[in-house]
């Protein structure tokens, strides 16, 4: 078996890991499949150590089910980024506009995100974790980090879990995005 068609098994395997989820992601790791063996396949940016995947999406806590909005990480050859799929219920957040920003809390940090969309995904808004990609050597080097930051995420939301406690985000500290990620112990020997 040669080493491209084993990449392209493991994306398949992605792709089909991902539509279990929300339909989305799996269209989503699909365009970027096609951005990186199109126009990023000669950029000077790429690490072609890595390759695309989305790594723990899941809804985001307080939208659980299908229409709500759904959170993950989105790996490709040239950044990682935090992804929001936005919902389709009353209670979901807007998702910017293409190119436009808007914040968005995630557990209690704001994050801001800038608005995208893609055939077959719709509407989506990123905000970048890494770009470019080259302090990973490899592909489990930046998923264990892509985990690692979900789980710091998805810890100060409560785990993504009611917990019958309320909702405690408003009287939360404000952090920025990089004093979140970068704070001592974050990611633990993952990083």
């Amino acid at each position: 078996m040669t080493a491209r068609a084993v990449v392209r098994d493991a994306v398949s395997d992605a792709v089909q890991d991902a539509a279990h989820g929300d339909p989305r992601v799996a269209a989503l790791v699909a365009h970027f499949e096609t951005v990186a063996s199109g126009a990023m396949r000669d950029m000077a940016v790429v690490n072609r150590a890595l390759r695309v995947e989305a790594i723990g999406f899941a809804p985001k806590a307080g939208e659980a089910g299908a229409r709500g909005a759904w959170l993950g990480v989105l790996i490709t050859p040239w950044s990682m980024n935090l992804l929001w799929l936005p919902g389709a219920t009353q209670d979901s957040a807007p998702c910017p506009r293409p190119g436009g920003k808007a914040c968005l809390r995630v557990g209690n940090v704001d994050f801001e995100w800038i608005g995208a969309h893609a055939q077959d995904v719709g509407a989506y808004a990123c905000c970048s974790l890494f770009s470019p990609m080259f302090e990973f050597a490899g592909q489990e080097s930046a998923a264990a980090t892509a985990r690692a930051v979900l789980a710091q995420l998805r810890g100060a939301e409560g785990g993504g879990q009611g917990d019958g406690k309320g909702d405690t985000s408003a009287v939360a500290p404000r952090a920025s995005r990089r004093a979140f990620l970068l704070r001592p112990g974050a990611f633990g020997s993952a990083a």
